[in-house]
């Protein structure tokens, strides 16, 4: 049984990975377009590495979900040295984690996937925390990061492409 604010213990590498979406609060030139990419990856829950992840200019989806997940069992130059096969892989019921096509995959290399109830990201607290840790440790430092709300956003979209 899942209980609220329980620490999974920790295991061995490639027993359980973590797996979400963020998008990155840093806007981005996309075809002549001020965008904010979207960040989809896998991390570890026993060493915390980021095993495998997919930057896109548009909203998730299964694809960046299977870009990811490709990143994350190639083992070879660029992608290595983390990664290989999981056990398991802890999701959210996000739409594109569980659609026909990544669940297949899944299935294919012989993955259980764990789906979690909605609205509990500290289930997930590694790539939960690693969400965090890179806005704060990361993309502050790079030109265009801004933490905006939508509204925000879209004032921000206009007046920078009317400089453009």
């Amino acid at each position: 049984m899942l209980v609220p604010g329980v620490v999974w213990p920790r295991g061995w590498r490639n027993q359980v990975w973590e797996t979400d979406h963020v998008q990155a609060p840093v806007l981005v030139d996309v075809d002549g377009e001020a965008r904010r990419p979207w960040i989809s990856w896998f991390t570890d829950g026993a060493t915390n590495a980021i095993t495998g992840v997919a930057v896109m200019p548009g909203d998730p989806s299964r694809e960046s979900v299977l870009a990811a997940l490709r990143s994350a069992v190639l083992r070879e130059d660029p992608y290595g040295p983390f990664g290989g096969l999981p056990e398991k892989v802890r999701v959210d019921r996000g739409k594109d984690f569980l659609s026909r096509t990544v669940t297949a995959a899944f299935g294919l290399l012989d993955v259980t996937v764990e789906d979690l109830p909605a609205y509990t990201p500290h289930l997930k607290g590694t790539v939960e925390g690693l969400n965090r840790a890179v806005e704060s440790m990361f993309l502050t430092a790079l030109l265009g990061y801004g933490p905006l709300s939508v509204a925000g956003l879209r004032r921000c979209v206009h007046a920078a492409l009317a400089i453009w």
